[in-house]
């Protein structure tokens, strides 16, 4: 009995880590990124060279929040 009670927790923890890993169930790691391409507050030339960097050494990157642009104020304190 104690072993069938141990393949079944084994079972569930390892049905609920699955779940949980990244790009679970239904999620499509191209959807999200597609659409947040499309904003203008990504600093795309940060990206395209961390890219680059990583492509020349072999290593994997996946972005999960892109670098935003920093935006200067205009000087006026806000009125």
């Amino acid at each position: 009995m104690s072993k069938a009670v141990f393949v079944l927790a084994v079972g569930m923890v390892l049905g609920l880590a699955a779940c949980a890993g990244p790009g679970g169930m239904g999620m499509h790691a191209d959807s999200a990124s597609k659409t947040s391409l499309t904003s203008n507050d990504i600093d795309m030339d940060k990206v395209a060279t961390v890219n680059r960097w990583a492509l020349d050494r072999g290593a994997k990157l996946i972005w999960l929040n892109y670098p935003q642009k920093t935006h200067v104020a205009d000087g006026n304190g806000g009125n």
